[in-house]
């Protein structure tokens, strides 16, 4: 890449950010982030969802340390694997506690 594409990239992810991600994560109830290796995606994700007080709902991958601002921050924490047959739905019911219970959900 050059700076140029780099330039390019970076104009654009910011457009889709300002135009797209944001007002969606104000109109949203909460917040499901998966606990990967960070990017700049995750990053502004995460950002916003405090910055908004959304509530966020945590997918943790087995074998896979959380750290503990990360942790602070959660309002719950699913551990599992997207394939596991049991992980869809205690993710499930993650999702209906937090929008059952946190104010901020609502």
């Amino acid at each position: 890449m050059t700076i140029d594409d780099d330039e390019k990239w970076l104009r654009d992810f910011f457009k889709h950010a300002k135009e797209e991600m944001l007002p969606k994560m104000k109109g949203s109830a909460l917040s499901v982030v998966i606990a990967a290796e960070p990017d700049i995606k995750l990053c502004l994700e995460v950002g916003a969802a405090v910055l908004y007080d959304k509530p966020i709902v945590v997918v943790l991958p087995k074998g896979r340390a959380v750290g503990a601002n990360l942790k602070r921050i959660a309002s719950v924490i699913v551990e599992g694997e997207i394939g596991d047959p049991d992980f869809s739905q205690r993710l499930q019911d993650a999702l209906k506690a937090v929008t059952d219970n946190d104010i901020r959900a609502k």
